[in-house]
C-alpha cells in the first residue's frame, strides 16, 4: 500500500465499508418518529389506534415507556410531555418496513395544548441572561479597564456583527441499529464519541458499562452534530428493540437533521476596538448575544478569541443567552472561533483602512508573543511566519489599490484574516500487536469521522517498527477496544498519538531485546540502542548486521507480541497551545447582478508537527469549504409564526458546491513544538476560522462596502 493512500479508501470506494445504518441484523424492524406540530405546548394525549391499523405495525413507545430511564439532561425530552420546539419527537413507531413505520407515525393522533412560543432571538431580549461558562472558559472576563482605554483611544472602531444559524448536514444522516442479547445491548450508531455514548446508555438504562457495546467503525462526517443531542432518539429505538425482542433501526431524514441533532448558534456581536496612534490596540470590548433552547443551555466561546489573539492590556468580554422555542445549538466546526474571528478580523480590516496601514502590518504590530489572558508563554507560535508565507504566495504586496482591479465585468478584491484554534487533549489508550508473520495491528476505540485517523495511526506504527503499510491493519470505533477520545475540538490525533507511539515503542523494545539475546541472530550481543527498524529489517546502525523482522518473529515470538499504553494530559500546564493560520482571499463581484465568487484562496497554517501532509491539506481545504459556506451560503430560517424550519432540505438550504469552489493554495508552515506530545497540534478546526472575515474584507476591497452579517447575499452587493 502506498503511503499516499488512506487505509480505508478502497473499502469506501468499493462500498465494502459498513456504516452503522447498513449493519445487517436478522429480523430487523424499522423505526420512525412522531413529531410535534407546534413549537411550544404540552402533550395531553396520544392515540395510536389508526397507527395500529397500518399493515406491518409492531409497536409504539413514548413518554410512558421512557419514564423508566434515569432522569438526566439526556433523557428529559423523552421522559417529559413538554414541547419545546416544532418537530420535537413525541413517540417512536416500529414496523416491518420503513414505509410502514413512516405511515404509522403519521397516523398517530396527538392531543396538544399549544402555548405561546418565542420563535426568534429578538422576541425575548428582555429575558437575556449571563451563563457561567462559554464552552470551556468563563463567560465573562475583564483585563484592565477597556472602557476607559477605548474612550481615550486615538481611533475607535465599533461594529455590530451578526451570524446566522447553520446546520451541520454531514453526508451520512444519523442512524442506529439496536440489538439486545438479554440485558446486554449492542448499538451500531454514527457517533463522535463511542465511549461517551456507552456512558450515556449505561446511565440512562442503569446498566454496567461493560455490558454495553457501541460500534461506529466508519462515519460519513459529523462536524459536531453526532453527539448528545442524538442520544434521546437513539434511546427510544433501544427501548423499542428491547420490548420487541428484535433489532430496530432508526435513521433520520435530511429534514430531521435541521431539528434533532444541533445547529451552529445564532450570534449578535457588539465589538469595539481602540487603537493608539501607532496602530497598537489599547482596548477591546466584545459582547455576544446568542440563542439557546428552552430545554437546554449551550453557548459558544465566541468572544474568547478577543482575549488572546492580539496583544492588548485592556479587554472586556461577555456572553449572554436568549432562550427560544427552537432546536438546541451544539458545537459546529470551529465553534466560537468561526463567528468570533468574523467580527474581530472584520474590525481589524476596517481599522487598518482608517489608520492607513496594510492589514497584515496592523496584525504584525499587535502580535501577542504570549497568552495574555492566561499569562503564559505559547508552546509555540508560528503566526508571523504564516503571515509572511501566505502573503508571499498570494502576491499580497503587488495587489491593486482598493476598487481598482477588474476582470471584464467582474470587480476584484483581496482580503485577509487570521485563523486560530486552541489546543485540547483528552486521555487515550492504544494497543499495538505484531503477529508471528509480521502483520501489524493498531487498535484504539476512538472513531474516524473521515478525517484520516485510520491512516495516521497506521503510518505511525509502521514507521516505529519498519513495517510496510500493506502489512498494517487499524481497528477503530468499538468500545471493545482500548478507550479513546471523542472526535471534537481538533483533539483526536494529538490525544491518541502519544499512547499509540508508546505502545509501538514497547513492542519495538521487546523485539530488540529478543534480537540481541538470541544467539541465532546476527544481532546477538549488540546494544539495544544500536538497533533500528526499517524496510522490514532489524539492523545495526553502526555495522552491517541485519535480519528480516519476520525471521526474528518466527524464531522467537511465533505467537506475536503486543503492548498497550495510555496517555493522559496534565491537569495544568505552564504553556498555552494554539494553532494558527493566515488566510488570503480574492473575490470577484458582478455589480449588476450582485453575484459574488471566491476566485482563489491562499492559506498558511502553523499546527505543529504534520504527520501526513496530504491529509492535513485535505482537512484545511475541507474547513475552508465549510467557512465559505458560512460566509456566502448557509442560513437556517425559522418561521416566526409557527416556529417551524423553512426550507428543511438541500433545495432551499444553500451549501457550497463544486462550481462555488476557488483554487486553493495551502502552505503548511514548519513548526517545532517541544511542549506538546510528539509536537502535534489539532488541525481540523483551523480551516473553518478566519476565511469568513477574509471574504468580507475582500468584498470591501472590491466595492467599498462593509458587510457585517453572514451569510453575505446578493442583496448586500447590489
Amino acid at each position: 500500500m502506498s503511503a499516499d493512500l488512506r487505509i480505508e479508501a478502497a473499502l469506501k470506494v468499493a462500498g465494502r465499508a459498513v456504516f452503522p445504518a447498513e449493519t445487517p441484523a436478522t429480523g430487523l424492524l424499522y423505526a420512525a418518529l412522531v413529531e410535534a406540530p407546534v413549537a411550544s405546548g404540552e402533550l395531553r394525549a396520544l392515540d395510536p389506534t389508526a397507527a395500529r391499523a397500518v399493515p406491518g405495525f409492531v409497536d409504539i413507545v413514548g413518554h410512558a415507556e421512557a419514564e423508566g430511564l434515569k432522569a438526566s439532561s439526556n433523557t428529559a425530552l423523552i421522559r417529559e410531555r413538554t414541547i419545546h420546539f416544532a418537530g420535537q419527537p413525541l413517540a417512536l413507531v416500529v414496523a416491518e418496513s420503513p414505509g410502514a413505520a413512516e405511515q404509522a407515525a403519521r397516523a398517530v393522533r396527538l392531543e396538544i395544548e399549544a402555548r405561546p412560543a418565542v420563535t426568534a432571538l429578538d422576541q425575548a431580549l428582555d429575558q437575556a441572561y449571563a451563563p457561567k461558562l462559554a464552552g470551556r472558559v468563563p463567560a465573562e472576563t475583564r483585563r484592565g479597564d477597556a472602557a476607559t482605554a477605548i474612550a481615550g483611544a486615538h481611533l475607535v472602531v465599533r461594529g455590530r456583527y451578526e451570524t446566522a444559524v447553520n446546520n451541520h448536514h454531514p453526508m451520512e444522516p444519523h442512524a442506529a441499529v439496536c440489538v439486545w442479547e438479554g440485558e446486554r445491548p449492542t448499538v451500531h450508531t454514527n457517533t463522535q464519541a463511542v465511549f461517551g455514548t456507552r456512558a450515556a446508555i449505561a446511565h440512562a438504562f442503569q446498566l454496567p458499562a461493560d455490558d454495553i457495546r457501541v460500534v461506529a467503525r466508519y462515519l460519513g462526517g459529523g462536524f459536531g452534530c453526532k453527539g448528545p443531542l442524538w442520544w434521546p432518539w437513539m434511546f427510544l429505538a433501544m427501548i423499542a428493540a428491547r420490548r420487541a425482542g428484535r433489532p430496530v433501526r432508526l435513521e433520520l431524514s435530511r429534514a430531521q437533521l435541521f431539528t434533532l441533532v444541533g445547529r451552529r448558534q445564532e450570534t449578535v456581536q457588539e465589538l469595539a476596538l481602540g487603537f493608539g496612534a501607532d496602530g497598537r490596540l489599547v482596548g477591546i470590548e466584545h459582547d455576544v448575544l446568542a440563542q439557546t433552547s428552552t430545554h437546554g443551555e449551550y453557548v459558544d466561546a465566541t468572544a474568547a478569541v478577543s482575549r488572546w489573539l492580539y496583544a492588548c492590556p485592556n479587554v472586556s468580554t461577555t456572553h449572554r443567552l436568549v432562550r427560544t422555542n427552537e432546536p438546541q445549538p451544539i458545537p459546529m466546526r470551529a465553534p466560537g472561533v468561526a463567528p468570533g474571528t468574523f467580527a474581530l478580523e472584520s474590525a481589524l480590516d476596517e481599522a487598518a483602512e482608517r489608520l492607513g496601514l496594510d492589514p497584515v502590518e496592523l496584525r504584525v504590530r499587535n502580535f501577542a508573543d504570549r497568552d495574555q489572558q492566561a499569562d503564559k508563554p505559547w508552546s509555540s507560535n508560528g503566526l508571523l511566519e504564516c503571515y509572511r508565507v501566505g502573503a508571499e504566495r498570494f502576491g499580497w504586496a503587488g495587489r491593486p489599490a482598493p476598487g481598482a482591479a477588474r476582470d471584464g465585468r467582474w470587480r476584484l478584491g483581496s482580503g485577509m484574516a487570521t485563523a486560530c484554534y486552541p489546543v485540547h487533549r483528552q486521555p487515550a489508550s492504544a494497543r499495538v500487536r505484531i503477529s508471528g508473520e509480521g502483520a501489524l495491528t493498531v487498535q484504539c476505540g476512538t472513531q474516524d469521522m473521515g478525517s484520516g485517523t485510520y491512516t495516521v495511526l497506521g503510518q505511525m506504527a509502521a514507521a516505529q517498527l519498519g513495517v510496510a503499510m500493506a502489512d498494517v491493519t487499524v481497528e477503530l470505533g468499538d468500545t471493545w477496544l482500548p478507550e479513546g477520545p471523542y472526535s471534537g475540538g481538533s483533539m483526536v490525533t494529538l490525544s491518541i498519538l502519544p499512547a499509540a507511539e508508546a505502545a509501538a515503542r514497547q513492542v519495538r523494545a521487546q523485539l530488540a531485546e529478543l534480537a540481541v539475546t538470541d544467539e541465532a541472530s546476527p544481532l546477538a550481543g549488540l546494544p539495544v540502542e544500536d538497533l533500528e527498524f526499517a524496510d522490514g529489517l532489524v539492523r545495526s546502525r553502526s555495522g552491517n548486521a541485519a535480519e528480516p523482522l519476520v525471521d526474528l518473529l518466527r524464531r522467537r515470538a511465533p505467537a506475536g507480541l503486543e503492548a498497550e499504553a495510555s496517555a493522559t494530559p496534565p491537569e495544568a500546564s505552564d504553556v498555552s497551545g494554539m494553532g494558527y493560520g493566515a488566510v488570503f482571499v480574492e473575490v470577484g463581484i458582478d455589480p449588476d447582478l450582485g453575484e459574488l465568487r471566491v476566485r482563489r484562496v491562499t492559506a498558511a497554517y502553523a499546527a505543529g508537527r504534520i504527520l501526513n501532509p496530504l491529509l492535513a491539506k485535505s482537512q484545511h481545504v475541507g474547513g475552508l469549504i465549510g467557512g465559505i459556506g458560512m460566509a456566502l451560503h448557509e442560513r437556517t430560517v425559522t418561521d416566526r409564526a409557527t416556529g417551524r424550519i423553512l426550507g428543511d432540505g438541500f433545495a432551499d438550504y444553500l451549501i457550497p458546491v463544486h462550481a462555488d469552489m476557488p483554487e486553493f493554495d495551502i502552505a503548511l508552515v514548519d513548526e517545532h513544538d517541544p511542549h506538546l506530545p510528539g509536537g502535534v497540534k489539532g488541525i481540523g478546526m483551523l480551516g473553518s476560522a478566519g476565511v469568513q472575515a477574509a471574504i468580507a474584507n475582500a468584498v470591501h476591497d472590491a466595492i467599498g462596502r462593509r458587510v457585517r452579517h453572514l451569510p453575505i447575499r446578493i442583496e448586500d452587493l447590489l
